[in-house]
């Protein structure tokens, strides 16, 4: 009896160590694919009136944020990213252009050396926000330190 308590006892734990041990899976994962966005046709309809001057763009990628407005990313006709942001409504929200540091605007290169001297410049957006006027939004390196600037297109300067 005590014997066969302790083949018991020892077939337990065999079964439950067994069942412990993770299972490798075989096979590749699959990959993630982004879901495809479809904005409503208002939205299309206000960034088609918007940028009608662009003539057709052909890789636009919609997408949808948090707060419900649409977002599209495309390359304009200069090869430069682009990003603008619309409400369900139709109504602008933001725009967004990664400008190429090979072709910094003057006002720009001149308002940072006027500012802060020689400092390296990492990255430029020119940005569009509802009403106001355009402006870059600038990424500078200064003193060892990455700042963002922002510069009116006056060349008024005003730290973030």
């Amino acid at each position: 009896m005590k014997n066969l308590v302790l083949i018991l006892a020892a077939l337990l734990m065999v079964g439950t160590a067994d069942a412990q041990k993770k299972k490798s899976k075989t096979g590749k994962k699959k990959a993630v694919v982004a879901k495809t966005v479809t904005p409503p046709s208002k939205v299309d309809a206000a960034f088609d009136a918007r940028f009608a001057s662009l003539g057709e763009i052909t890789d636009k990628k919609w997408n949808k944020n948090l707060l419900g407005n649409y977002i599209v990313s495309y390359k304009n006709p200069e090869s430069l990213k682009q990003t603008v942001e619309y409400k369900e409504d139709g109504s602008f929200v933001k725009s967004a252009t990664v400008l190429d540091l090979t072709h910094i605007p003057e006002v720009v290169k001149s308002s940072i050396d006027a500012k802060y001297g020689a400092v390296e410049i990492k990255e430029v957006k020119k940005m569009e926000v509802g009403d106001l006027n355009p402006y870059f939004n600038v990424k500078i390196n200064a003193e060892g330190k990455e700042r963002w600037v922002l510069i009116a297109e006056d060349g008024t300067i005003s730290e973030s």
